[in-house]
């Protein structure tokens, strides 16, 4: 059998509730929607360039500046990636130009494995891959 509702206990419903507080002669319209807040992140150029970038993706952006054919290209990269795996599971500090310094800045457990939050100091040079990395095979 279902409990009445006690008239002497607070409502927790949210309709209960009073509503937030808004500064004199102010009306809760004003200031920055969500619609400017998404066009003012779409606008910054950090969170712009935020985009994903798969390991075969990767590996075609490699053969294509460095002229190296695509599976010499993955079985290069795929060292590549468990040897800086390892150093960095390792706590080591990497310098790595033109990339920069990369080390771990904290870690943590997690249930599904450790978690390694890390800091990267960008080099100055210019990162933008202007020349090959390697010379063309032939």
């Amino acid at each position: 059998m279902p409990r009445e509702p006690d008239e002497t206990r607070p409502t927790t419903r949210k309709s209960a509730r009073t509503p937030a507080r808004t500064p004199a002669g102010a009306t809760p319209k004003d200031g920055p929607t969500k619609k400017d807040a998404a066009a003012d992140i779409a606008q910054d150029p950090v969170v712009r360039s935020r985009r994903i970038t798969k390991k075969k993706d990767f590996v075609d952006r490699a053969t294509d500046r460095s002229g190296l054919k695509k599976a010499d290209a993955k079985a290069a990269i795929d060292a590549t990636l468990a040897i800086l795996a390892e150093a960095l599971a390792a706590g080591e500090e990497l310098v790595l130009p033109p990339l920069g310094k990369l080390k771990v800045a904290r870690e943590r457990q997690h249930p599904k494995g450790r978690i390694l939050m890390l800091r990267l100091q960008l080099s100055p040079e210019d990162a933008s891959g202007s020349e090959p990395l390697a010379e063309a095979a032939e």
